[in-house]
């Protein structure tokens, strides 16, 4: 009798099965690191963002032109006279609704107001509110609506 070499079709399934809960396992354990990383791109914006403002206001304080309003979309905001923009700044969430005071949103766009929380936003008052989805013990930043404000101090809640 020939011996025929290969695996049988049990094999093959308890295989396939194992690499089947495995890959679950690991994309499970993934999610926080995402959640992580997501946050750390928001901290990194809001601080790019502060420091613009901050960089500005050393001239003197002036208007954050297109934040007529109270939290108004960052990305629509811009110093006026200079190349300083914030339409590359969005949250890395797929929400388009500005971060609102008040209002319970799980991620939201940035938005900037002044540091009372009202319409008209300048480079030496003003207020920038983002959501993190996990805490942050090294900021002292809970989960949830956050905001970084004037000498860039970041702090819980958003006015």
């Amino acid at each position: 009798m020939k011996k025929q070499k290969g695996f049988t079709l049990i094999e093959l399934l308890v295989v396939i099965a194992v690499i089947g809960m495995l890959a679950s396992i690991i994309l499970v354990s993934l999610g926080p690191a995402r959640a992580r990383a997501r946050d750390a791109r928001r901290i990194s914006d809001v601080r790019q963002m502060s420091l613009a403002l901050e960089i500005e206001a050393t001239d003197g304080g002036e208007a954050v032109a297109g934040c007529a309003g109270d939290q108004v979309d960052a990305d629509t905001c811009s110093i006026t006279g200079t190349a300083v923009v914030f339409t590359n700044f969005q949250d890395p969430s797929t929400s388009e609704t500005p971060c609102l005071s008040g209002v319970s949103t799980d991620t939201c766009q940035y938005s900037i107001a002044t540091d009372a929380g009202a319409a008209g936003a300048r480079t030496d008052d003003y207020q920038i509110c983002f959501v993190l989805e996990q805490a942050n013990g090294a900021l002292g930043l809970s989960s949830g609506k956050n905001q970084i404000s004037d000498g860039s101090n970041f702090s819980n809640g958003c006015e």
